[in-house]
């Protein structure tokens, strides 16, 4: 789970679908496939266009990621009150602490699945630099909308 969140897996290469989707050092907006006999090269304009969400319902797409989202968020609350219950009952701050963080990751992942709903909504997947800026905006504004 740590390594979905913190790295995230590469896209499936569209020609060999044996290699994976690589960051080009020499040019920020394109992909290559590591897989040595491929080497497919595109860039992320195309990708966005011709592979990655062809015939996809985007809302479909964006209303799953964010009940994915809501259903970790609970989940994280609910293991966060069972185990200061517990670390009360056992005295122990280890028990705490180890909640803590295992709430952090579930929390980041819910995050990460807020993120890509955006991404959706926004029609904003394939950049060469990830607009969290305008994700965190977004999510602000939100908030405040939703307080009034």
């Amino acid at each position: 789970m740590t390594g979905t969140v913190l790295g995230g897996t590469r896209t499936i290469c569209p020609a060999c679908r044996r290699g994976r989707l690589m960051g080009v050092p020499d040019a920020f907006d394109r992909r290559r496939c590591d897989d040595p006999a491929c080497g497919a090269e595109y860039a992320l304009a195309e990708f966005g266009r011709t592979f990655a969400l062809e015939g996809a319902d985007l809302r479909a797409l964006a209303a799953h990621e964010r009940r994915q989202a809501v259903t970790l968020f609970v989940a994280a609350e609910i293991v966060g009150v069972l185990a200061a219950a517990w670390a009360i009952y056992a005295h122990s701050w280890l028990t705490l602490l180890g909640a803590l963080l295992l709430c952090v990751v579930v929390c980041a992942t819910a995050m990460v699945s807020r993120y890509r709903a955006w991404q959706f909504e926004e029609s904003r997947m394939f950049e060469a630099r990830a607009p969290l800026g305008a994700f965190l905006a977004a999510e602000f504004d939100g908030l405040v909308r939703r307080g009034r």
